[in-house]
């Protein structure tokens, strides 16, 4: 067990000493939130910051390659947001939040074996852990790499994760869950396999349902197997007008006073209020830290804005003051999604 109070470098040397194995990271909360979603980037992604040497050549780099086990009391994006951050999507596939209580009562646990409480066991865990470690994943090792097994291993991870995907991963679902899928389906297959060498004292399939249940309740949590990348553009320009819908949009056919640092005009229709937007308050603050042109895309695809005769989401509209130009026009609908 590592924790996550760490430099950058010191995180690079504990992810190379890990290569090829299970880097376990606690308490998330310690490291600075302000690079929390960078340090998400580096583990994953295998590879250390390029340096210079003395004489101004490249040194070489820590390279790994493992998977990563986070705990703590707040998710990365919940975390990143105490430093005013927005977790990016890639950061938060590569770090999937996944809630700890089990849901029956125990806090994580599903089954209290005989223990009085979620406590009593947890402390028995900790001092078997404490005493007896390191001893069933040099087993699993000697197995798997053994002469009976070995040369169909690549073979049989590939068949049990395809089966694992087919079982749990809906179908259309976005490129983002497939992702997550395959990572929930290589540790349900090497559960598997420890489970028939011997190992584990699992029943057959335990591992598999086990890991299921993970992926589940991480699809439960991004609300659904489309692309989490639309979702978030969505919820952040919804949250655009929730913050500014009354004090920064002045009325569009009543007469008004000087609205402070004004971003745009609100028409009442029947079905509800439309939001005029101009063009550069859209692309810089409407869209602040996502591409312009992907989010009108979303926004289009969504039925959110208005397209004009022309097929462009840019409409031409007479504005109190402003007068005839192009603007972005919000429909009621976004309020209904």
């Amino acid at each position: 067990l590592q924790r996550w109070r760490a430099t950058d470098n010191g995180l690079e040397a504990l992810a190379s000493l890990h290569n090829d194995t299970l880097l376990v990271l606690d308490e998330l909360g310690q490291v600075d939130p302000n690079y929390a979603g960078d340090i998400a980037y580096l583990l994953a992604n295998g590879a250390g910051k390029q340096r210079a040497g003395q004489s101004g050549a490249a040194r070489a780099r820590q390279t790994w390659r493992l998977l990563f086990l986070s705990a703590g009391e707040v998710g990365l994006a919940q975390h990143m947001l105490q430093a005013g951050k927005r977790a990016r999507v890639g950061q938060e596939l590569r770090l999937a939040d996944i809630p700890a209580d089990a849901g029956a009562g125990f806090g994580i646990f599903e089954n209290l074996h005989g223990f009085e409480s979620g406590a009593a066991l947890s402390q028995h865990l900790v001092d078997a852990v404490g005493s007896n470690y390191g001893t069933p994943a040099v087993a699993f090792l000697e197995a798997a790499t053994g002469s009976k097994h070995f040369g169909r291993l690549r073979d049989r991870l590939d068949v049990s994760s395809k089966q694992f995907m087919k079982t749990y991963l809906p179908p259309e679902s976005s490129g983002q869950a497939h992702r997550i899928c395959a990572r929930f389906a290589l540790i349900a297959s090497a559960g598997e396999m420890a489970s028939e060498f011997g190992i584990t004292g699992w029943r057959a399939h335990e591992a598999e349902q086990a890991a299921g249940v993970c992926f589940n309740n991480w699809l439960d949590q991004q609300g659904g197997t489309g692309n989490r990348e639309r979702a978030v553009i969505l919820d952040h320009v919804k949250s655009f007008f929730e913050q500014h819908g009354d004090s920064r949009f002045a009325p569009f056919n009543t007469e008004h006073g000087k609205t402070i640092n004004r971003v745009g005009f609100t028409r009442t229709v029947a079905s509800g209020v439309m939001y005029y937007v101009l063009p550069n308050i859209f692309k810089n603050e409407v869209c602040a830290g996502y591409d312009s042109r992907t989010v009108t895309k979303m926004l289009v695809e969504a039925g959110w804005l208005e397209v004009g005769p022309d097929g462009k989401p840019q409409v031409r509209a007479t504005l109190p003051v402003v007068g005839r130009t192009r603007c972005y026009i919000f429909l009621p609908e976004m309020w209904m999604a």
